[in-house]
């Protein structure tokens, strides 16, 4: 079979990718319970879908309907199907913010498509032989795609994976779960060269044996997930990493999607989010009201489609974030497929305080990219609490890095304040502090508890 990461022209990717969808059609126009519903009042027939050029012709799919219904996206096999399109091989779940997680369903089928995409972003991120994965994902109450996922791609890779099981010790197992402190010990007595994990967590590991003079010396990759890193904040963990012994140490970061079970990654920074398998994924950029597909450098809505799937299906899904969307054969690994040019944006992602839009992203960066912070939770409230009426203030908690000095807190305010057009009360903590030590792990950075109080 050829490399679909790397064929000649779009052309041969377009016949491999509609051979594919084609069969994956037969079955959603079929079994699909939720799309045979949706297309049959869009009055569209099989026929009237030939391949990936057909896709406007669908209706958007919007997270609100897969919600409402997430039974109504898996295909209702009959008895007469084969084993491996229809015996269901694990079930994650998505990561949500409120609400209960929502089920997405892989069979024997999609498990093996799982690992040939986990494989081929291990590839583009310049993944070795020699090398070994430490998953700094923790093990979640709803099986999630984080963990088990970075176990499967170093088994499709052929190489050691080291699950440092972060987090609270289990109730009934106390010997499940590590505290940070453990955790950077694995790091340094497993010699792993690969680090992965939510981007805010590694930064946390990296700092804490920083602080405790425990050396790293063999990591050479981190692999960011979660929760974006920006430049300031790539520099500050490359930099801290030398400290700690690393040689040349690189950082590539992910757009990840429970819908894909993997993430669109970097080959390089600033090469973009690669699609790592054009012949699973098709993504569209569309104008967010008109859903019609927006050129190429544009930004648009990020829309899904699963090309070969037989568990959970989806067509046309809208992400919920905006993106810059290229299908130029990339100038750094020569993959042709598409890539995202820009970090991609949650479409209701700003936070409004004192009537300015806030970036949560660029408030992250601003915090990240300082060497004195080891952790940091920003805060919205109400001044006068209870009192809807009363001034919006933003409260940032920082954990330091050491003993800070006298300077920090005003530093720190007046690095936000360039950042995001806002002078925030900071308000020195530890590590320890409930709000730091409580979250889960897709954590935000910013949390608007105005809502909360409306309740």
């Amino acid at each position: 079979m050829a490399d679909t990461l790397f064929l000649d022209d779009w052309d041969a990717l377009t016949r491999e990718r509609d051979a594919r969808f084609s069969a994956t059609l037969d079955r959603v126009f079929a079994y699909h319970p939720f799309y045979k519903d949706l297309l049959t009042r869009a009055r569209l027939r099989r026929r009237d879908i030939s391949g990936v050029a057909d896709l406007s012709k669908l209706p958007v799919t919007t997270r609100k309907d897969y919600l409402a219904n997430p039974a109504g996206f898996v295909l209702a096999w009959p008895e007469a199907a084969t084993a491996d399109e229809s015996i269901v091989w694990d079930v994650m779940h998505t990561a949500q913010a409120a609400g209960a997680p929502a089920p997405f369903v892989s069979t024997s089928y999609d498990f093996v498509n799982i690992l040939a995409l986990n494989r081929n972003m291990l590839r583009l991120r310049g993944t070795e032989q020699s090398d070994s994965i430490l998953n700094l994902f923790p093990l979640t109450r709803h099986p999630n795609g984080a963990f088990t996922r970075a176990m499967n791609a170093a088994s499709a890779y052929n190489i050691p994976v080291i699950a440092a099981m972060p987090g609270a010790p289990n109730a009934r197992q106390p010997d499940i779960g590590n505290p940070l402190e453990e955790v950077v010990a694995i790091a340094a007595r497993s010699r792993a060269t690969v680090l992965w994990g939510v981007s805010s967590y590694v930064r946390k590991v990296v700092a804490r044996a920083e602080e405790l003079g425990v050396e790293l010396p063999h990591v050479r990759l981190v692999f960011a997930a979660g929760d974006g890193l920006g430049a300031a904040a790539r520099d500050d963990l490359i930099a801290r990493l030398k400290r700690l012994g690393a040689n040349d140490p690189k950082i590539s970061v992910s757009y990840d999607a429970s819908e894909m079970q993997g993430g669109m990654v970097e080959c390089v920074p600033g090469a973009g989010f690669h699609n790592p398998a054009p012949d699973q994924f098709c993504f569209e950029a569309v104008d967010p009201d008109s859903h019609k597909p927006v050129p190429d450098g544009a930004e648009g809505l990020l829309l899904l489609t699963h090309l070969d799937r037989r568990g959970t299906v989806m067509l046309r899904y809208a992400l919920g974030d905006m993106a810059r969307l290229t299908r130029e054969r990339c100038p750094h690994c020569g993959a042709l497929t598409e890539r995202l040019v820009s970090m991609p944006r949650r479409t209701d992602g700003f936070v409004k305080i004192r009537g300015k839009l806030v970036d949560p992203q660029v408030l992250s960066d601003a915090l990240a990219g300082e060497a004195a912070v080891a952790d940091f939770q920003a805060l919205v409230e109400k001044e006068e609490e209870g009192d809807v009426l009363s001034r919006d203030r933003l409260r940032i908690k920082i954990a330091p890095t050491g003993e800070p000095d006298e300077t920090l807190s005003r530093r720190l305010a007046e690095r936000v304040r360039t950042a995001i057009g806002i002078r925030p009360v900071i308000e020195l903590t530890t590590a320890e502090d409930p709000v730091l030590a409580g979250r889960g792990w897709t954590t935000r950075p910013l949390v608007d508890l105005r809502k909360k109080k409306r309740r």
